[in-house]
């Protein structure tokens, strides 16, 4: 069989969503769709919309064959350690030939992103130097990159402006620094962009779109723009009240967790760059929101997103040394969310070959590195729960894998 992997959020998933995994399939003549899909925690530092498992079936319904979770310790981290685990596991399946990805660029940028991805494995000592000029200069990681990758590709710091291109140099950087035998499909996205204000356009609009209209309550606005087996999904899911639609309520578990730790105990978490705890404590004094914390902690080296994963590992306790060990050993079993009857061919095909443990529900006999990941998804898990109108107990647990007739 012929299998492409998608790694995406869905959070919700939209029609750009349902036609990324129909163009797919289009492409490549691919006989299955394996989707993989970020826990209950974002790699944009926010709680999912809906749980992992809701949005499995989303992406069952929708067109995908295989639903397997990107585990919270790599989905809930910058564009680097979210894409190597992702690929890292798509890889470890063995049958996957494509990663497709979308694109905010029209037209084949394979080669400009194959030449990037090449210098940043490199590190040539010219880029490096650059590198480091330009983050002394006060810019974020994203734009001291962009910027010093331009002085050799020109070009590419417009093409890097895009969240989804970033991530789609960050899949070929790690396709090609492993060497995998895997092929990328780039298909280019559909709607406006991320912060494109443009809000809905023939149809279609973003994903953040679609959450703040969710977060208005307006069902008149979001729900048409989903297909109907989504909005059925999340209509069930929001009804049932298990859905983190309220930012207010994320913004109390951070707030309390920031106002109870110490200075120690914040400096410690992951990816915390030294001082900026200091800030970040002494904004939760007067924040009224979480967008008011955000935009009072973030600047030109620190952006919001960066501000928002602080947020969420610290609410989920990742420190230093757990989060070093997880980037180091990287992904440590497959865990099934969802499957058609094509996904179930594709897992017999995959426990033949896959070197890591393939599970089905949170348990399963494993080594204590994989335990370590399976115990933090299970808390992180029951936090997401917390920030829902109607809580599930042990709901990691608890779960088992939809599988589609």
């Amino acid at each position: 069989m012929k299998i492409a992997g998608i790694v995406a959020e869905y959070n919700p998933l939209h029609k750009g969503h349902e036609y990324h995994i129909r163009k797919s399939r289009e492409c490549a003549q691919i006989d299955a769709i394996l989707a993989l899909i970020s826990s209950n925690f974002t790699q944009r530092g926010e709680p999912a919309i809906v749980d992992k498992n809701a949005r499995a079936r989303m992406a069952i319904e929708c067109g995908a064959d295989l639903a397997l979770e990107l585990p919270c310790v790599f989905s809930c981290r910058n564009a680097g350690i979210f894409a190597d685990a992702a690929v890292d596991m798509l890889a470890a399946a063995g049958a996957v030939a494509y990663i497709s990805f979308g694109t905010e660029s029209s037209g084949d940028k394979r080669e400009l992103f194959e030449k990037a991805a090449d210098i940043l494995n490199e590190e040539p000592e010219t880029f490096a130097v650059s590198l480091k000029k330009y983050l002394r200069e006060g810019n974020s990681f994203v734009k001291a990159r962009s910027m010093a990758l331009e002085e050799t590709l020109p070009g590419i710091s417009e093409l890097l402006k895009g969240p989804n291109n970033n991530l789609a140099l960050a899949y070929i950087k790690r396709i090609r620094q492993k060497k995998y035998p895997m092929e990328t499909l780039q298909i280019q996205r559909l709607g406006p962009g991320f912060n494109d204000p443009r809000t809905v356009e023939n149809g279609l609009a973003s994903a953040s779109a679609i959450r703040e209209m969710i977060a208005r309550g307006d069902g008149k606005m979001y729900l048409p723009l989903l297909p109907e087996s989504s909005a059925d999904i999340l209509r069930e899911e929001m009804y049932g009240g298990h859905a983190a639609v309220r930012k207010d309520m994320f913004w109390r578990a951070v707030r309390t967790a920031l106002l109870r730790a110490s200075p120690e105990e914040l400096a410690d978490v992951a990816e915390m760059s030294e001082g900026f705890e200091n800030r970040m404590r002494m904004a939760a004094y007067d924040a009224a929101s979480m967008d008011d914390f955000v935009g009072r902690c973030s600047e030109k080296r620190y952006p919001r997103g960066r501000v928002r994963r602080y947020c969420a590992h610290i609410l989920l306790n990742l420190r230093k040394e757990a989060s070093l060990r997880f980037q180091r050993h990287g992904p440590a079993y497959l865990k099934v969310l969802g499957a058609n009857a094509t996904g179930r061919r594709v897992l017999k095909s995959i426990g033949g070959i896959c070197p890591l443990p393939v599970l089905s529900r949170a348990g399963g006999r494993v080594g204590p590195y994989a335990r370590e990941i399976l115990r933090f998804e299970r808390t992180a898990t029951e936090i997401w729960e917390m920030l829902t109108d109607n809580p599930r107990n042990d709901a990691e647990k608890r779960a088992i894998p939809f599988m589609r007739p």
